[in-house]
Parts: C-alpha cells; sequence; structure tokens
C-alpha cells in the first residue's frame, strides 16, 4: 500500500509539474508525461509553428495523433492536423478537422478563423461575423488578428448592420473595438459611418472617439470628410471662422478643429478654466521655441483678422510670441508678433489673406527663444480668427 501510494504521489507530482511548465516549454512537459493529450498536443503545435510540415509522418502529426489517442478533445492537435491537410490540399480532410474542433471548443483562435474564412466564401456576414464575435469573446490574441480586417469591412452597409446588432448586446471587445476603428486609420470613412447609423440605434459613442476619428481624416488630409464629421458633434461650428474664442471648452480628447496644445511638454501651455471661460496658459523656459497651441481651419478663400486680448506677456520684441496661419502645403498667409499685455489694454489684432488654392490652414501661437532669465510667460484670454469684412451688425 505505500508502495502504491508513493507511485500514485509520483505520477500526480509530474503531472501537475508537467501543466504548470507546458505553457512556456511543452517540450520538457511532453518528456515528464508524455501520456497527457493536452500537454502532447501543445508540445504539437509547437513543433509545427517552429517548422510547418505537410508530411503525414512528421513529428508535429506524430505527437497530435499521440494527443488525440490519450484525449480526443486536444483541439490543438487537431488545428495541428488540419492545417497538415490544407498544405496537402485535402480541402475536404481540413473542413471536416476544423469543424470537429470548433464544435469541441470556442477558444482554440485558429479554427475559429477558419470558421469566419468559409463564411466569407459562402457569403454569410452574419456567419462571419458571429465567429468573429466568438473569437473576441474567448481569445485574447483575437484582437490583434482579427480587429484590422473587421475595421476594412466597416465600407460596407451590410456589414455595419450585423456588426451593430452585435454591438447592442455590449461585448467584452465592443469598446475595444471602436476605440480601434476610431484611432487605427484603417477604414476611418467606414468608422464613420459605423457611428453615424450606431447613433441612430442608440450606440454611444463618446466625443473623445469622434475627436480621434477627427484627427486621423485630418491626417489623411480628408479634410471635408473631418469638418463633415466634426459638425455632426460639434453642431454650432462655423467653417469661416476660428472656434472657442474664449478657450471655454474644458476637455482633455480635443479635435484638429479645437483649440490644441502643442506636443512639447517643456513649454508649459495648458487651457485653463477661468470662470465661465477659460484661458492658455504658457510659461516658456529660457532659450526654448515652438507651437503653443493650434486649431485646423478650412477657411474660404479670402481676408481674414485674428483679434484677441492677452495678460501677463512682457518682453522685448524679439522674443514675443508670434501668430502664424499656415497652408496645408507649407506656405503662410501671414504672421504678426503678438504685442505686450500693457499695450492697448492687452488686445491684439492682425491679417491675413486665404489663397484660393489653400483648402486647409493651420493657425497657430509659436513662442520665440528668450534669452530672459525667466523665460516668456503670459496668457491669453481670448483669440478669433473672422472675416476681414463682417456683415454689418455682425459681432466677430
Amino acid at each position: 500500500m505505500a508502495f502504491g501510494a508513493l507511485v500514485l504521489g509520483y505520477f500526480s507530482t509530474a503531472h501537475s509539474l508537467a501543466s504548470a511548465i507546458a505553457k512556456v516549454d511543452p517540450a520538457t512537459a511532453y518528456a515528464i508525461a508524455p501520456g497527457n493529450g493536452v500537454i502532447a498536443a501543445k508540445y504539437a503545435q509547437e513543433a509545427f509553428t517552429i517548422a510547418p510540415t505537410m508530411e503525414a509522418n512528421s513529428k508535429p502529426a506524430d505527437l497530435a495523433r499521440r494527443a488525440l489517442l490519450a484525449d480526443p478533445t486536444a483541439v490543438e492537435a487537431l488545428t495541428v492536423l488540419g492545417f497538415q491537410a490544407q498544405l496537402r490540399g485535402e480541402v475536404a480532410r481540413a473542413d471536416r478537422i476544423f469543424s470537429y474542433s470548433t464544435a469541441l471548443s470556442r477558444r482554440e483562435l485558429r479554427p475559429r478563423i477558419w470558421a469566419i474564412e468559409k463564411a466569407v466564401d459562402r457569403g454569410d456576414v452574419a456567419d462571419a461575423l458571429r465567429n468573429y464575435d466568438i473569437a473576441l469573446r474567448t481569445s485574447n490574441s483575437a484582437a490583434r488578428d482579427l480587429y484590422p480586417t473587421l475595421a476594412a469591412a466597416l465600407s460596407e452597409p451590410r456589414i455595419r448592420a450585423d456588426l451593430l446588432t452585435i454591438l447592442a448586446d455590449d461585448p467584452v471587445w465592443g469598446d475595444s473595438f471602436l476605440a480601434y476603428a476610431a484611432t487605427s486609420g484603417v477604414e476611418p470613412e467606414g468608422a464613420v459611418a459605423l457611428f453615424r447609423e450606431g447613433r441612430k440605434v442608440g450606440l454611444e459613442v463618446g466625443d473623445d472617439l469622434g475627436s480621434a476619428l477627427v484627427n486621423v481624416l485630418v491626417s489623411q488630409n480628408k479634410f471635408e470628410n473631418a469638418w463633415a464629421y466634426y459638425k455632426s458633434f460639434r453642431p454650432q461650428a462655423q467653417r469661416n471662422r476660428s472656434r472657442d474664442p474664449g478657450f471655454a471648452m474644458q476637455a482633455n480628447d480635443r479635435a484638429a478643429f479645437d483649440w490644441r496644445v502643442g506636443h512639447d511638454a517643456r513649454l508649459g501651455a495648458a487651457i485653463l478654466r477661468n470662470g465661465k471661460d477659460g484661458l492658455l496658459d504658457f510659461a516658456v523656459p529660457p532659450s526654448t521655441g515652438g507651437q503653443l497651441v493650434s486649431q485646423t481651419q478650412l477657411l474660404p478663400a479670402g481676408k481674414y483678422r485674428l483679434v484677441g486680448r492677452s495678460s501677463g506677456l512682457d518682453q522685448p520684441r524679439t522674443s514675443r510670441p508670434y501668430w502664424v496661419l499656415t497652408c496645408s502645403d507649407g506656405r503662410e498667409m501671414g504672421r504678426f508678433s503678438m504685442p505686450n499685455s500693457d499695450e492697448r489694454g492687452g488686445r491684439f489684432a492682425g491679417q491675413f489673406t486665404v489663397a484660393q488654392d489653400c483648402d486647409a490652414q493651420t493657425l497657430s501661437l509659436v513662442a520665440r527663444a528668450s534669452d530672459d532669465i525667466m523665460g516668456v510667460t503670459g496668457q491669453i484670454l481670448q483669440a478669433q480668427l473672422v472675416p476681414a469684412q463682417l456683415p454689418e451688425g455682425s459681432q466677430p
């Protein structure tokens, strides 16, 4: 009895040890527990991944068959045999193996991808998306493999309609995919259509994702599409002038058509709350320059003036920040330096001329490098770009 207990304890310990190391070293795990079907299947899959082969008498095939003899539900072994059949051109055999694998387990990704491909071949959109849903719910690595293809398919209205039906059930991967569709740039127009159609059926898409999608479209020079979608969640925006003159918008995620501070953290620029409105505050170290704030424009050709008010700016003429309007092709449409805040009550104004062949522009406030030991500091309380000739009775 003691000897029997010792033998059982050995095999139990060996099995536990092999199971523990199977994920990182299937070969060693198989050497410890060669009779374990799941471990043999993992070893077969590793061997096939390292050296793919179609031979029926190869090491991966032999390991896969041993695994199935020990455990007929070892789906990783089925995956190996299925792919080998595909490599040999034995389509019917591969289909039977993968079909059996998907019936056994929802968690094995490769057979699930096979199921997606078969559904696509049949033109069965609903079944393809059902398998997408299963794979994304059950596999941690599925998003990396499936999101690009699913995002690229958003240009198809039927796929969007069926996908919205799945998203309505709030799957665990739903928010993650919406973020990917908004930011990846794979098919931004399709993402716009998905978000618009989703809004009609109650799909919540936050302004942060909307802003990210606008920025992707702008980065791809798809300015008209970007503006059309921006207007869907910023309905008061006007194309012939800048937006948010009082820096009142308080949001971390901003679209290119909103005020956005520069990416250089050394410049110390931030949009802060100031009563009901806001302000742009900046503190630039000595000998440092760069973009403090910017806003993308789609101004029609013509003359424009920038008006605003500052506080706290006190610099020599050569180190004062300046406003510049730049065409998307790099041409300057004009620039002017800021006056110090003790001049004219801090008010400033300047003019720009937008050329006929410049469809998109960027309005920027740029800091010049200063030799002052305190650097350059100040605040912009208001700034708005408006047509130079306003209709009678209108306000900038």
